[in-house]
């Protein structure tokens, strides 16, 4: 367990291992989450499924080098084959399987053109799913942009970050404070904050409603100035190492013609304070008994919630 954070840093849950787009019909991409190695690819049929990576004849890294043949993973060193559950159908030139051909299989869910994969205590399955967003095939919204980073932190930092009123003032120069509204439910967390938003004609009246789903699915809406939502996906890769990845959507202008530079620009202003929060995350420790102050009281919340998905 890493010193910096006093609990797993692998909690369970669903989250974010590529765009579905980077993943076409026949590809196999190799994948590093949750300190394992990995292999996801698709079948001739558009079915996305992940694997353990490591061939168990010799070890060979079925993401590099792996092809997909008839609907099954072929491994490159010497061919043996695999379903998406992980059972061996075929190997070449032998009429018998062994019966420890099998590798792990993971749970993915595919949908608003993400690829998720359920990470959980062995053996057990998911318990819940995500959602979906109704923005991502909604008439009138479209794909904005996609974003990715590396970052040196733990998924709970960042959750804890987007539900953290205070630091917007002090670290992002916002004119006010969210005023936050707070409930939870079984896997799912809701934050709904009102802050003024700066525009060139003066502060408008702005909205942030968050609904998550477990730590590595964090839905956010800004209304106000412009209609943008983005999903909000923190995936552990390592010990002390996330993937943060966002996927904005924006509300087309109901104007023919007119251009849609108010939500791209929130949008990169949304990116903007992410990139402000990054040094902060990669540098502090994780105080588990904090020293909490009046406005400090969505911490606690979010902390209470989080702990169903960070202890065994």
């Amino acid at each position: 367990m890493d010193a910096r954070f006093p609990f797993t840093p692998y909690p369970r849950g669903w989250f974010q291992v590529a765009w579905s787009d980077e993943l076409p019909t026949g590809g196999v991409l190799p994948l590093s989450c949750f300190g394992k190695e990995l292999v996801l690819f698709r079948t001739e049929e558009g079915v996305a499924h992940v694997l353990d990576a490591y061939c168990p004849h010799l070890g060979a890294h079925l993401g590099h080098g792996g092809r997909v043949q008839q609907g099954l993973l072929q491994c490159p060193f010497h061919g043996w084959r695999f379903n998406g559950q992980g059972a061996c159908m075929e190997i070449p030139h032998a009429s018998k399987i062994p019966p420890g051909a099998v590798l792990g299989a993971w749970a993915v869910h595919e949908l608003d053109g993400v690829l998720f994969v359920h990470h959980g205590l062995e053996g057990t399955r998911p318990e819940w799913q995500v959602p979906p967003l109704p923005e991502a095939s909604a008439e009138g919204w479209g794909l904005a942009q996609k974003k990715l980073w590396r970052i040196r932190t733990h998924v709970q930092e960042i959750s804890e970050n987007i539900a953290d009123s205070t630091h917007f003032r002090y670290v992002h120069s916002t004119l006010s404070l969210p005023e936050l509204e707070l409930s939870s439910e079984g896997h799912i967390f809701r934050a709904d904050s009102k802050m003024l938003q700066p525009t060139p004609r003066g502060p408008v009246n702005g909205r942030i409603y968050t609904e998550a789903h477990g730590l590595g699915y964090w839905a956010i809406r800004f209304t106000g100035i412009a209609d943008v939502t983005f999903i909000s996906a923190a995936t552990p890769v390592g010990p002390e190492h996330v993937v943060l990845r966002h996927t904005f959507f924006l509300r087309t202008p109901e104007q023919p013609g007119t251009s849609n530079n108010v939500g791209k620009a929130l949008v990169a202003e949304i990116i903007r304070q992410v990139e402000e929060d990054i040094p902060i995350w990669e540098n502090k420790i994780f105080r588990a008994r904090p020293l909490l102050s009046a406005g400090d009281r969505s911490i606690p919340a979010l902390r209470h919630w989080s702990r169903q998905f960070l202890e065994g």
